[in-house]
């Protein structure tokens, strides 16, 4: 057997341990980029080394198998790049504020050092810091918000026990503070992090800032999930974490920001036209106009708003307040 084949084999054999729905055949296809024929052979292939694959009732009707077996365990290596790329998304998240979330990874990062023998825990400690030293992350500008420590772990408690949280909330808008009694279904990661929850008061999902939620506690009150609500589907409304009324966007990038814009991930749902003249059309379907107008002002000149006339008009606005206001504004301490 090819020495790519034989690492296939032990990849897939990984994959259908690690992943709890399992895998379809059309999956190993896919992933693997091999033949359906191919596929089954390396199925059998992993049968016949780790042992009898399970297969995983999902609901859908293809068949999703799963392997569970203790044979991995010494053929399994962990990388000090996978470490690395670990640590780094712990950077990450502490530069976002979400100091628990990147204390969780750099704990996982410690756990599978420990898993280790002690000789090769140490080779990859000493390799992972020596990546960790010539690599790091450019500073971005954005909000750091700062979350009650404990408070993403309540959470999540809350929302696997389908109970309701309360807590003392602050608007942004207007910095009144109430008591919220909350059903949460999600939280949403973006430029800051959201609570989406339900409410007496309110129709439809919410969105509740972290950094502006204190005094949070689970509740003993009960409420049904509602099957057919998809956080992912609810994210994917909006340009940003605001919801709004989606509607169709159509933006042009002149020859120059082509290129650029092409690499862009503007929204999930975009389609790309390459023009003759070389520019790029980029159309997707969303709402959130306020924060496609914080966006759209990066690109300055680059980028020509072709729908809707509204998201336009906002962004002309926008333009001309901040004109004014530095034509305005007097500057001090100069001579």
């Amino acid at each position: 057997m090819r020495y790519e084949r034989l690492k296939d084999i032990v990849r897939l054999a990984t994959r259908l341990q690690g992943t709890r729905g399992g895998l379809t055949m059309d999956d190993i296809v896919a992933e693997f980029g091999v033949s359906r024929r191919t596929a089954e052979r390396m199925r059998h292939a992993v049968e016949s080394a780790f042992g009898p694959l399970q297969s995983v009732e999902t609901g859908d009707r293809r068949i999703h198998w799963r392997l569970q077996s203790t044979s991995l365990r010494r053929l399994v290596r962990i990388t000090p790049e996978e470490l690395a790329e670990l640590e780094s998304a712990a950077g990450r998240l502490d530069r976002a504020g979400l100091t628990e979330r990147a204390g969780i990874l750099r704990e996982l990062v410690a756990k599978l050092l420990a898993l280790r023998r002690m000789l090769d825990a140490q080779t990859l400690g000493d390799e992972l810091e020596a990546l960790m030293q010539v690599e790091g992350s450019a500073m971005r500008p954005g909000p750091r918000p700062r979350i009650e420590p404990g408070l993403l772990a309540l959470l999540r408690d809350a929302i696997r026990a389908t109970r309701k949280v309360k807590f003392s909330y602050v608007a942004r808008s207007s910095g009144r503070r109430s008591r919220q009694l909350v059903e949460p279904c999600g939280v949403l990661y973006g430029n800051r992090a959201y609570l989406v929850g339900h409410t007496d008061w309110a129709e439809g999902p919410r969105l509740w800032s972290l950094a502006n939620v204190s005094e949070a506690r689970v509740t003993g009150e009960i409420f049904d999930r509602d099957p057919d609500f998809d956080l992912q589907q609810f994210a994917e409304r909006s340009f940003g974490a605001f919801q709004e009324p989606p509607v169709d966007v159509v933006l042009r990038f002149n020859p120059d920001a082509a290129p650029d814009a092409a690499t862009f991930l503007f929204h999930p749902s975009q389609t790309l036209h390459e023009n003759e003249d070389g520019s790029l059309t980029v159309r997707f379907r969303a709402g959130g106009l306020e924060e496609m107008c914080r966006h759209l002002f990066t690109w300055g000149e680059s980028v020509t708003v072709e729908k809707p006339a509204e998201l336009r008009e906002r962004l002309r606005g926008m333009c001309a307040r901040l004109a004014e206001h530095h034509a305005d504004t007097p500057i001090f301490g100069t001579n």
